[in-house]
């Protein structure tokens, strides 16, 4: 954990961190961060992905997709490695392995 060393305080991602660590709450912590991940994402590969998706679970590094049409659904498999790649980007980590999308 690193301090600003002028006025004992840290930054606030690192002290949420630290302390999922500390009580064993990674999986919720990562959970949450992939979640709300998609929710940024959803959109930007697919333009009716934001309104017609959401994000329903995250374990074990399977980001679960709940979608309203096959045809959106379609559309998102084929462009799940890069969703992927682009999740991971805004988590700052490889977190999200797999996209599962129910129709």
């Amino acid at each position: 954990m690193q301090r600003n060393q002028y006025k004992g305080f840290s930054k606030i991602d690192n002290l949420i961190r630290h302390t999922a660590k500390q009580y064993n709450l990674e999986n919720a912590y990562h959970r949450h961060k992939a979640l709300k991940a998609w929710q940024q994402l959803s959109g930007s590969f697919v333009e009716e992905a934001g309104e017609q998706t959401q994000a329903v679970d995250f374990k074990k590094g399977v980001l679960i997709i709940a979608c309203l049409s096959k045809e959106l659904a379609n559309k998102l498999k084929l462009l799940a490695h890069r969703i992927i790649s682009a999740l991971n980007q805004v988590l700052g980590r490889q977190i999200v392995y797999a996209i599962y999308i129910q129709v």
